[in-house]
């Protein structure tokens, strides 16, 4: 069978053309695809160049105890603005009283609230996030107070969302949450 094919191949000047063209261009691919792949290797070789960089301009930085006191500074009133609570009962009762407090205080038209029970927040085991939904007529002066009012609060208080609706009733809608410290947590 072989020596068919090539007496074949000796015999047919187009059958040893068409193998002389498979050749070229599967050897041309092989090229093409070895370039492809020199070429990533130098990108890749430049971006871990320009880290290694990066990374000794960062250690001849000499800051680095005073940005660890900054940032211990930092998270100290961070942890000091935080909600205190026994439980995470006690933390959703809080929640919700201070809310019905504010809401009274901005006068807030036809407020209906809830608060979700609290949840720990992943990766901080020792805190807790509380979520409250309040809906109410939308008055322009009365939901700014409310807002300013949150804005002011010593206690972390993080406003996720605001959306108001406007129809006959104009409404809104506010979600935000809390985060608690259990007492005795040391955070």
């Amino acid at each position: 069978m072989f020596q068919t094919l090539l007496s074949e191949l000796r015999q047919n000047f187009r059958l040893r053309l068409g193998v002389w063209i498979i050749l070229a261009l599967t050897m041309s691919y092989v090229v093409l695809v070895l370039n492809d792949y020199r070429q990533h290797l130098q990108q890749d070789y430049q971006e871990a160049l320009t880290r290694l960089h990066q990374l000794h301009l960062i250690a001849k930085q000499t800051q680095w105890s005073q940005r660890a006191k900054q940032a211990q500074e930092l998270r100290g009133q961070l942890e000091a603005r935080l909600w205190q609570a026994n439980s995470k009962g006690l933390a959703q009762a809080m929640i919700q009283s201070w809310l019905q407090e504010e809401v009274y205080f901005a006068r807030i038209e036809e407020p209906r609230s809830q608060v979700e029970a609290a949840q720990v927040v992943p990766k901080h085991p020792q805190l807790w996030q509380v979520t409250a939904k309040l809906d109410g007529i939308f008055v322009p002066k009365r939901l700014q107070s409310l807002l300013s009012t949150i804005g002011q609060s010593r206690q972390l208080v993080i406003i996720e969302r605001l959306e108001v609706r406007y129809s006959n009733t104009s409404r809104f809608t506010l979600v935000f949450s809390a985060y608690f410290a259990a007492t005795g947590s040391g955070v």
